[in-house]
């Protein structure tokens, strides 16, 4: 019974550790299918060290096609593009960063920020998007930590959210 017992927690262990980390900014969602659509919505629970977070930026990995950002009441909304427009009825170009300013979230509270995106085609991967919260006399919080091949995200105090994209069956 014992060694029953010992041998489940360790497979379950193994398996949360090849889950993404808890980072301070995390996805809702953390598995999706790859090349599909999938709505990043990322979960910011505080300020910054008790300051609230005037500016929310998402930046936008290579291997992302499409990417549309949600506006937030009380929020102003823009985008940095990272090159040209392909040709074509309605065609914007790729995005480099989304950025939500303007607003204010007190660290007393919790908010969301949503961006549906394009994700790419790389089955069982955790693919990282890298996040930085501003907050007031230029003070940042910048989950933008990618782990080193052969490291986990565990080795890093701020380490950017992921979602794992599902090997194909």
């Amino acid at each position: 019974m014992l060694k029953t017992t010992l041998a489940a927690l360790a497979l379950a262990g193994a398996a949360l550790g090849s889950l993404p980390a808890a980072a301070h900014v995390t996805l809702e969602t953390q598995q999706a299918t790859p090349n599909s659509t999938y709505r990043a919505t990322f979960r910011v629970p505080h300020g910054c060290d008790g300051a609230p977070t005037i500016r929310f930026t998402v930046r936008v990995p290579e291997g992302v096609t499409v990417a549309q950002p949600m506006p937030k009441p009380g929020w102003t909304l823009r985008t940095v593009a990272r090159g040209e427009a392909a040709d074509g009825h309605g065609a914007t170009p790729p995005l480099a960063e989304i950025i939500w300013e303007g607003g204010s979230l007190d660290s007393a509270h919790y908010d969301e920020f949503v961006v549906r995106m394009r994700l790419p085609n790389t089955p069982g991967e955790l693919f990282y998007i890298p996040v930085v919260q501003d907050c007031p006399d230029g003070r940042q919080a910048a989950w933008v930590e990618i782990p080193e091949p052969g490291r986990r995200i565990t080795d890093y105090r701020m380490p950017a959210p992921a979602v794992r994209l599902t090997p194909r069956n």
